[in-house]
């Protein structure tokens, strides 16, 4: 099983980044290649269905979310990635004052394609989406 872990430092407060993460249809907002973004329910269990710009197609179920921690989990039962059993965290921690860090990861197993180039493209994903989400919080 793979694993990759992005950490990003913001320079505003973990309250603020928390309510963009929480929000698991919120996403379509700060990640600019989706062009569509279907919720279906809500709370643990709501599935989210992903369509990128160029009609790709990702499903994500809610599997954990945790106010007090500040931190969900979600898992991709379907993707046009070369991967399976993929489940990944979003967290977010004061990092001091008006200041905040964010992690994100994803433990997986590769499937058609070896280990380490799919954690690569994750881990470019991650970073390049934390830091739009960076940019869009410090405006």
């Amino acid at each position: 099983m793979g694993q990759v872990s992005v950490v990003m430092q913001f320079p505003v407060p973990v309250e603020e980044v928390w309510r963009r993460l929480r929000d698991f249809a919120g996403i379509i907002r700060w990640y600019p290649e989706l062009a569509e973004l279907k919720l279906l329910g809500s709370g643990i269990g709501a599935r989210r269905t992903l369509t990128d710009k160029e009609g790709r197609r990702q499903v994500e179920r809610l599997e954990s979310l945790d106010e007090a921690g500040r931190t969900l989990a979600y898992s991709i039962l379907e993707t046009p990635l070369p991967m399976e059993g993929c489940i990944v965290r979003l967290s977010a921690r004061e990092s001091g004052p008006g200041r905040s860090e964010v992690e994100w990861s994803a433990a997986f197993g590769p499937k058609g394609a070896p280990e380490d180039e799919v954690a690569a493209l994750l881990t470019e994903q991650f970073r390049r989406n934390l830091a739009r989400l960076a940019r869009q919080l410090s405006t």
